[in-house]
């Protein structure tokens, strides 16, 4: 799998190609994860007032997602839901300790797939069965040698 070179930009919609680069990744388990309070978006902050900008902290996140083999997704604006019927989940607080939880009990990267705008979602099973659709904003892709201290 190539990795997205430094000082690029943000992925934010899936070709054939990357689809297919991507696609190599499913059956990989997911060994850690990490949201972060501070979001891209508060960092790309225009000057809008916590009153006018608009509200991409309540039910948008930001994540690291790492793989067990060696490969890990920063996901910017994800939402993640539990199920495709299902609203996203709101609050970080809540959003965290679901992920960590499904993390724990064991959370494969079940298949790759793409929306109606061309954007990744990626789809998280336990046991062969979904548990977390996660709709991505903008994406980087890396290599791991070591997992952060958490």
């Amino acid at each position: 799998m190539k990795t997205q070179p430094s000082g690029l930009s943000l992925y934010t919609t899936v070709d054939d190609e990357l689809y297919d680069e991507l696609s190599e990744l499913s059956g990989q388990k997911v060994v850690y994860v990490e949201m972060w309070e501070d979001s891209l978006a508060d960092a790309l902050d225009q000057g809008e007032t916590p009153a006018t900008a608009p509200s991409v902290t309540s039910d948008h996140f930001d994540l690291d997602l790492y793989l067990e083999d060696g490969v890990y997704f920063e996901l910017y604006g994800a939402q993640c839901y539990a199920d495709l019927d299902a609203e996203p989940w709101r609050g970080l607080d809540i959003a965290q300790k679901r992920l960590v939880g499904l993390v724990k009990r064991g959370l494969w990267l079940e298949e790759v797939a793409v929306n109606e705008d061309d954007g990744l979602v990626l789809v998280l099973s336990h046991k062969g069965e979904a548990q977390l659709y996660v709709d991505v904003g903008g994406w980087l892709i890396d290599e791991w040698d070591e997992l952060p201290d958490g």
